[in-house]
């Protein structure tokens, strides 16, 4: 069976099966970030074993684009092979993390690239990009209920949901 995770593809959370299995094809196939179609190339893979709205398929292509550059950085640093980091919490009050929608929102046109939330953040949730600015490269490896990095941010590029969000999940 092919592993199934989470990305976030245009600020929301998707689940995808085997998308770990598509990027290690890539990587071991020789291809690049960047290349042209690669995103929509990853897209016609996955479509295979998930639903993938033919109106989202730009956006989900975007967001799978900026996964594999990630994959690819992890595995040059020696991270394991392919998988995310651990997230901080695999549960929160008993219920898996990937159910709880508590993770960043970074505005790109309001991020000025100072990196301060980077070297706040020790979960590693956030990420830089080619252009210096940050992204959510791991929205479930943030702690639930921690907001530190938009607090910090002076722009305020970095928005959580409402807290009372978060009252619902601790009554299941």
């Amino acid at each position: 069976m092919s592993a199934y995770r989470q990305i976030l593809v245009d600020g929301s959370p998707a689940g995808l099966q085997g998308l770990d299995e598509a990027l290690a094809a890539l990587r071991a196939e020789g291809r690049k970030p960047g290349e042209e179609g690669l995103g929509l190339e990853l897209v016609k893979r996955l479509s295979r074993d998930n639903y993938i709205p033919r109106t989202a398929q730009l956006n989900f292509a975007a967001a799978l684009e900026r996964e594999y550059a990630a994959f690819l950085a992890r595995a040059e640093s020696g991270a394991a092979q392919g998988k995310t980091k651990k997230a901080a919490c695999d549960t929160w009050r008993g219920m898996p993390r990937e159910t709880v929608p508590w993770f960043p929102t970074v505005n790109d046109e309001l991020c000025d690239g100072c990196g301060v939330c980077l070297r706040l953040c020790s979960t590693h949730c956030l990420a830089p990009t080619e252009d210096g600015k940050v992204w959510v490269a791991d929205p479930f490896a943030c702690v639930v209920g921690c907001s530190s990095c938009a607090n910090v941010c002076k722009p305020k590029a970095i928005t959580f949901p409402p807290r009372a969000m978060l009252e619902a999940y601790k009554l299941r």
